[in-house]
């Protein structure tokens, strides 16, 4: 990726920063191809001794699937305009999730989970979100995308520490995708919420959170929920959660997510949002970007 056609905006033009909501502080990248930033929260806080959020335009492309490359500079417009192609979304064959689904011994994050739940509940949940087991790093796990009819929509590689359950980002954020890795080409990405194969009773509440692993832990805690996430703060939209229409649905953002988030469910009368973490979070909070499993974490070792 040319990383050099994002810059930080220059000037005295600064924002909050979405992390330690400090005003003033924060500078947004910008698209030098398009003159537009490429998003709100992507940017640098210049607190970097308090806050040191660093919110890469690498980092954003990478978490969100989009192509940095397919919104360069505006075409000519031509008359008449040729009506929008609506692309199909690809998908992974079953074959290779269930090629995946063992070797869990060598799965860091399932690791993790055994030591947090112990082996029968970490199972169980390892079984319920269809976690897989990769090879592309030593250790790395797969969350798939599966939809409501059964079709995988994408499997995001991940890498995370065996002893803390935090993924690694050093030397650099460990994220791939599996349709990248085998080659299946083309492939158009459309993702679904995680964990959407799970909506077989509208009885039950739905909740929604940003990390796989963060709807994860709250399962195995709060099994009352049926718990999804959008897999990024940037992928939950007004479309899917009109999607879950007849469910009755409670968003957790994560506290740098939460404006955000409750823009997005204005309106929509079965979405209510919880403002649990931003009444309980303090300033060191705010600034680590704390999200619900890490305050699940945190009571669970003062209770244990």
């Amino acid at each position: 990726m040319a990383e050099f056609r994002f810059e930080l905006e220059k000037g005295g033009l600064k924002y909050t920063c979405p992390a330690c909501k400090v005003r003033g502080k924060f500078r947004r990248y910008i698209d030098k191809s398009t003159g537009e930033y490429v998003a709100d929260e992507v940017g640098l806080c210049d607190r970097s001794d308090n806050c040191k959020y660093h919110f890469t335009p690498k980092e954003y492309f990478l978490m969100t699937g989009k192509n940095p490359f397919s919104a360069s500079k505006p075409a000519m417009k031509l008359q008449p305009k040729p009506e929008p192609v609506q692309l199909q979304p690809s998908f992974v064959d079953t074959e290779i999730m269930q090629a995946s689904l063992t070797r869990y011994n060598r799965n860091n994050f399932c690791r993790w989970l055994c030591g947090l739940f112990g082996e029968d509940q970490a199972f169980e949940l390892t079984a319920r979100y269809k976690i897989g087991t990769s090879k592309y790093w030593a250790g790395s796990c797969v969350f798939f995308q599966i939809d409501r009819d059964g079709k995988i929509r994408a499997g995001k590689i991940m890498l995370y520490n065996e002893e803390t359950g935090r993924r690694v980002k050093e030397p650099f954020n460990h994220i791939q995708w599996v349709h990248k890795v085998m080659k299946i080409e083309p492939y158009h990405l459309q993702q679904c919420l995680f964990g959407e194969h799970l909506l077989t009773d509208q009885q039950r509440p739905v909740a929604i959170v940003e990390s796989e692993k963060t709807a994860i832990v709250a399962s195995g805690f709060i099994p009352e929920y049926v718990w999804l996430a959008t897999a990024g703060k940037h992928n939950l939209n007004k479309d899917k959660l009109r999607s879950l229409q007849g469910h009755k649905v409670v968003l957790y953002p994560d506290l740098m997510a939460f404006d955000k988030w409750q823009k997005i469910a204005d309106g929509l009368q079965h979405v209510t949002i919880s403002d649990l973490l931003e009444r309980r979070a303090s300033e060191a909070d705010r600034a680590a970007g704390l999200d619900l499993a890490d305050y699940l974490l945190r009571e669970n070792r003062q209770t244990a």
